[in-house]
């Protein structure tokens, strides 16, 4: 059971005793006037019977000095402040001076006692009567109603009783009844009483509440910004508040009466208005809904409205109660941003089209460059002349290629297409392979690398990508250094369980200003230097770091070096050995290869078709060549091939319908390999889609190209 419903409101149960005390005092003037009366009849009339004129005398005075005292309180009460009257001090002085009051009538059988029969039986009267009349002046508070009549009736009581007169014994009982009686009608009359004042005091502040109510909805109703209209079932408008006539421009007097679909709505949303009007009958309210209106002007504005149906008692629809908001420069804003949007998005669209196109085109020659580039790698007549020539060709093939796939990262990264797989990846592999492809180039520079390979522990990343951030900033950290300077890695566990992977190097250093700048794309320092960089390195390796959860930054001073510092989640000196990914073996050319296998190669560029046929060749294979796909349906069906390389991009049929229809027309079974420039991701789905089974990049890698062989021909 919940207490807490049954106690009293504190706030009404303070304008509850206050009343009580006003009523009370309230009561006074009368009750004092008709006390004073009857105080003089009663001395009158038994001052020559009493047994003891003196005692008369000194009740005389004491009643009415208590009458005299009582009058001025009430007299202070009445003139004191409301904060004032509740103040507990005057229901303590009243109820004190009612008590007072009950003891001094008490006292009148005994001070003004009679020996004659007729006259103490006319006190027994008098003092009836006062006490029954206090009843109605004392029921305000149970406490002055007790106290004035137990010590006014018990003293008569007592007096009655120890009387000899013959009619003591039934006057005592008739006593005892009437303060029965008395008291059980005083508590009746209590409980009514409390009841009143309670419910009228209820109904007082329910009055005042639903009035400063109404007074706030006229206030609110005048000064919001909401325009607030009604209308009747005929949608002739009703309420026309201040708002409305500044949103629309008509005067309330212009408004009231008039239709509510003339004033503000076009004449083509009738069918939009015919919708609203039946979601209102169905008792459905309108919430939000956006509305194209017109002004008084014909001025084309938007609203939000908010409609809601008026029920009467037995939840008939009466009347329609809305409220609109004039939203004409947010909805231009929005219309803009959707246009901007629009714009960006084509831009976008377009930048990704430029990008997937510079990508075939720039891998197009390059799969020439490289792929002649490593087959002359493997003549045995060249001179050590034209050796070194064809080192600088690969070279400068490989460095246009790593500009090309830096660009097509930062923007599959900007377009969110790059995936990353993340897992526990061994530090001292990265560390022995970072070692091992950076040690050459450290050599050639004449810089002396420390690198501890058997630091025990791992991070959570990706290995493919921590490895490429690891091998740009070593790059970096050479190409930037001094002559016969030093590189080293730091490694150390940071308290909240990551790695700190810090590459000193003994380079100029960069200023602080600098520093800000340097991780942004396409932003390089040292411009204006001879060395080689395309500015987007340290830009993907930051966007790397963030996507795998870890950061990266830089400490330099200048003349005093650089350190390029990374950090991923990560713990040092496990004893758990975690196995490093398997390498693919080094490539080794097939001496016996299988020359029943029949290879079918569909490709329309020249340069390419020599290329392909030539690597093939050097991995031990022949092949037949068509130029598009219409040809390589007709070969298909000519003869059986064990496998079949299409160029995804070729005239008169592309790779993915001719990988679409040899499908259809039953050849499940045979692997086709997608030959392709484009190295978006998406380009693999659309690949595997059409029908392919695989995807091999341009330029194309001899090892790559023998590891699908040995894949599919297995």
């Amino acid at each position: 059971m919940d207490l807490r419903r049954n106690k009293p409101d504190p706030q009404l149960q303070e304008q509850i005793e206050l009343e009580e005390i006003r009523l009370l005092h309230g009561g006074t003037p009368f009750s004092y006037t008709a006390s004073f009366v009857i105080v003089l009849i009663i001395y009158t009339i038994l001052q020559d019977h009493v047994v003891s004129p003196r005692n008369l005398n000194i009740w005389l005075f004491i009643i009415l000095s208590v009458l005299f005292v009582r009058s001025i309180d009430s007299f202070l009460f009445s003139r004191a402040s409301e904060e004032e009257q509740k103040e507990k001090k005057w229901r303590i002085r009243f109820i004190a001076g009612t008590g007072i009051a009950g003891f001094c009538w008490g006292l009148l059988p005994w001070l003004g006692y009679t020996h004659e029969v007729e006259y103490f039986a006319f006190i027994i009267i008098c003092l009836v009567g006062v006490i029954a009349g206090s009843l109605a002046t004392l029921s305000y508070r149970w406490e002055t109603m007790a106290l004035f009549l137990l010590p006014s009736s018990l003293m008569l009581a007592l007096r009655v009783v120890i009387e000899d007169h013959q009619y003591s014994n039934a006057t005592t009982l008739v006593m005892a009844v009437f303060i029965f009686f008395s008291l059980t009608a005083g508590k009746r009359v209590f409980n009514n009483t409390q009841q009143n004042i309670r419910l009228r005091l209820e109904a007082d502040n329910r009055e005042r509440a639903i009035e400063l109510m109404h007074q706030k909805q006229a206030l609110h109703l005048q000064n919001t910004p909401l325009a607030i209209i009604e209308f009747d079932l005929d949608l002739n408008v009703t309420e026309w508040n201040k708002s409305a006539e500044t949103m629309f421009g008509y005067r309330r007097h212009e408004a009231i009466g008039e239709n509510i679909l003339r004033l503000i709505l076009p004449r083509d949303s009738s069918e939009e208005a015919e919708k609203l009007w039946q979601r209102l009958l169905n008792y459905e309210a309108v919430i939000g809904a956006i509305i194209e209106n017109k002004t008084k002007n014909r001025d084309k504005i938007f609203c939000e409205w908010f409609i809601t149906p008026l029920t009467d008692q037995q939840h008939r629809i009466v009347g329609i109660a809305a409220m609109a908001l004039d939203i004409t420069d947010k909805k231009i804003n929005e219309q803009a941003i959707i246009k901007s949007k629009e714009a960006a998005e084509k831009a976008s669209h377009a930048k990704s089209d430029f990008l997937s196109s510079m990508s075939h085109e720039l891998r197009t020659p390059l799969n020439a460059i490289l792929g002649f580039t490593q087959l002359l790698k493997y003549e045995k007549t060249l001179t050590d002349k034209q050796k070194s020539h064809i080192e600088e060709i690969s070279s400068a093939g490989n460095l246009l290629l790593e500009l090309v796939n830096q660009i097509l990262d930062l923007a599959r990264i900007e377009k969110g297409h790059l995936q990353l797989s993340l897992e526990k990846v061994n530090l001292a592999d990265t560390l022995s392979e970072c070692q091992a492809m950076i040690a050459p180039l450290a050599e050639q520079n004449q810089l002396s690398l420390d690198i501890n390979t058997r630091v025990e522990g791992y991070v959570i990343a990706d290995y493919t990508r921590l490895k490429q951030v690891m091998l740009n900033l070593l790059s970096n950290a050479i190409k930037y250094n001094r002559k016969n300077g030093s590189i080293r890695i730091r490694i150390k566990q940071k308290q909240d369980d990551r790695i700190y992977i810090g590459i000193i190097d003994t380079g100029p250093g960069i200023s602080e200003e600098l520093q800000q700048e340097i991780f942004q794309p396409f932003n390089r320092l040292n411009a204006a230097s001879n060395i080689e960089g395309t500015g987007i390195g340290l830009s993907i390796s930051k966007q790397l770091m963030e996507m795998m959860g870890g950061s990266i930054g830089v400490i330099s001073k200048i003349d005093e070096g650089s350190e390029f510092w990374i950090e991923l989640p990560g713990k040092l000196a496990m004893t758990t050995a975690i196995e490093s990914e398997t390498r693919a073996p080094r490539l080794e050319v097939l001496d016996n290869p299988d020359s029943s296998v029949s290879i079918l190669v569909a490709e329309d560029n020249p340069t390419n078709q020599a290329l392909i046929l030539n690597q093939l060749e050097a991995l031990g294979f022949t092949a037949d060549l068509v130029e598009n796909g219409q040809e390589a349906l007709s070969a298909i069906a000519r003869k059986d091939y064990q496998l079949l390389i299409t160029d995804c991009n070729m005239p008169v049929m592309d790779g993915y319908k001719l990988a679409h229809t040899l499908r259809q027309r039953g050849y499940s079974q045979l692997p086709i390999l997608a030959l392709t420039a484009d190295a978006f991701p998406e380009k693999r789905a659309d690949c595997i889609k059409a029908g392919m089974n695989d995807l091999i990049t341009k330029p194309v890698d001899l090892k790559t190209l023998k590891n699908m062989l040995e894949k599919y021909l297995n």
